[in-house]
């Protein structure tokens, strides 16, 4: 059986109806299978191919393999592109990722179509194939044997891609909690500091456990592990902080529950009452079951006002 697209548009028929169909199921059921099948000619493939087919639609100057191998050159350079664009007149998301590549496809898809019409059918570019079955009766036993293992191979390669699609990849576990400065950037900290100036640091912490987790986040002078018996709960960390160590040993705490990839950040207000001979450690713990976590400070020198 041969097959031949010259003088229809399947390709061009194929491709919107394709990308018609990714868009549905997105919409409908956006954790299906279907929808990564769909997704990666999207991505890889249907963006290049309608543009090179507009670029030249004739048979000549370029074959098969040459149009197969810029179509996914050509698609690997438009979806960036596209991103590019949307982040200054949108946003870079999902569905205006997809609304946009498939306004590209769809015009010229288009585009293409009418530009085949007005070239003469036998320069038009060709996609033709033969499906022969094979006589089954020519075959010997170890010929036979082959194809049944080949088949094999297939279905179990088949099944195994499936397998991989369609199970979750959890990826790393971890949590990150982090300081940033008065503005919101990792600098200017307030590490010189007068008797009772107040200093301000962000306290930022992002749940990447792919679950939910209780934390509990203790913030004081030194090392909380030399502090446990002295922690004093607050229902959330006040926005004037004062800490007065050396005299009162006390660590404050607040408990946090964050879903997976939820970013939890709070302001944090303090100072300190009394100077030394070296500087004070600022710490800021995050505690899980009891254990330490995750930890991070800043040194902080405190002079006479």
């Amino acid at each position: 059986m041969k097959i031949e697209i010259k003088e229809e548009p399947w390709d061009l028929l194929f491709v919107g109806v394709a990308t018609a169909l990714l868009i549905v199921t997105i919409a409908a059921v956006p954790d299906s299978t279907l929808r990564t099948i769909l997704g990666l000619p999207f991505i890889l493939f249907f963006p290049g191919y309608v543009l090179i087919s507009f670029l030249f639609p004739e048979e000549e100057p370029l074959d098969k393999i040459e149009r197969i191998a810029l179509s996914f050159g050509l698609s690997i350079a438009i979806t960036p592109l596209i991103g590019l664009l949307l982040n200054y007149v949108w946003e870079i998301s999902l569905f205006p990722i997809l609304y946009a590549q498939s306004m590209f496809i769809i015009t010229f898809s288009f585009l293409t179509y009418l530009r085949r019409t007005t070239i003469p059918k036998e320069e038009l570019f060709t996609i033709e194939f033969e499906i022969n079955p094979p006589d089954w009766q020519d075959y010997d036993m170890i010929d036979k044997a082959l194809v049944i293992a080949t088949i094999g191979l297939l279905i179990a390669s088949g099944s195994l891609a499936y397998h991989i699609v369609t199970t979750p990849r959890t990826g790393e576990r971890f949590t990150e909690l982090g300081l940033l400065g008065p503005e919101g950037m990792a600098d200017d900290y307030p590490n010189n500091l007068t008797v009772d100036e107040t200093g301000n640091v962000i306290v930022m912490v992002r749940n990447r456990e792919h679950e939910t987790v209780n934390y509990t986040l203790a913030v004081g002078l030194g090392d909380v592990e030399n502090n446990y018996e002295n922690m004093e709960r607050l229902d959330e960390i006040p926005e004037d902080f004062n800490l007065s160590l050396p005299r009162n040993n006390t660590y404050r705490y607040t408990e946090i529950t964050l879903d997976h990839e939820e970013e939890w950040s709070q302001s944090v207000n303090f100072s300190i009452d009394e100077t030394r001979n070296e500087p004070y450690k600022v710490s800021f713990f995050l505690l899980r079951d009891g254990e330490v976590y995750r930890n991070t400070h800043i040194w902080v020198e405190i002079w006479e006002g």
